[in-house]
């Protein structure tokens, strides 16, 4: 009999396409470059999530069981949200809320930790974002991901 296991990428950057992979090329193609804008970065804090499971109680206080079920849920969220907004801005603290108290927060129960699932979500869900942003912040030019403008 042959086993077959569905290993946890390794680093940020296999996290990111692996997020990616999770929704079809057709099905993001035909989004508003806003919701593709706002994808990429919830994609990008989510990767990051993963990536500080990994270090243990120096990434998290706790074990929190984070999947891709909470970005596929958090996607869908954000679709329904804004496909049919006319609003100019974008309702930032309305998604940080969604997606930092309910959709990831809900798993989290350390304060220390909700308060860094806030401080990354301040930080990804901005006007910036739309701007292209840069994803790496403090990495003084040696590294550089902006997001998609």
């Amino acid at each position: 009999s042959i086993k077959l296991t569905n290993e946890p990428p390794q680093g940020l950057l296999a996290n990111l396409r692996r997020s990616f992979a999770l929704f079809p090329k057709d099905d993001f193609e035909e989004r508003d470059a806003r919701i593709k804008a706002v994808l990429f970065g919830l994609c990008h804090f989510h990767s990051l999530m993963l990536e500080r499971k990994k270090f243990g109680p120096l990434g998290f206080n706790m074990k929190y069981p984070f999947s891709s079920g909470d970005l596929r849920d958090s996607a869908s969220v954000l679709y329904n949200y804004l496909e049919g907004s006319t609003a100019v801005k974008l309702p930032w603290e309305d998604l940080r809320y969604i997606f930092g108290d309910i959709m990831y927060g809900g798993h989290i129960v350390d304060n220390w930790d909700r308060k860094l699932c806030e401080v990354y979500l301040q930080y990804f869900m901005q006007d910036d974002l739309l701007d292209e942003q840069e994803m790496v912040p403090f990495a003084d030019a040696k590294l550089s991901w902006k997001s998609p403008g």
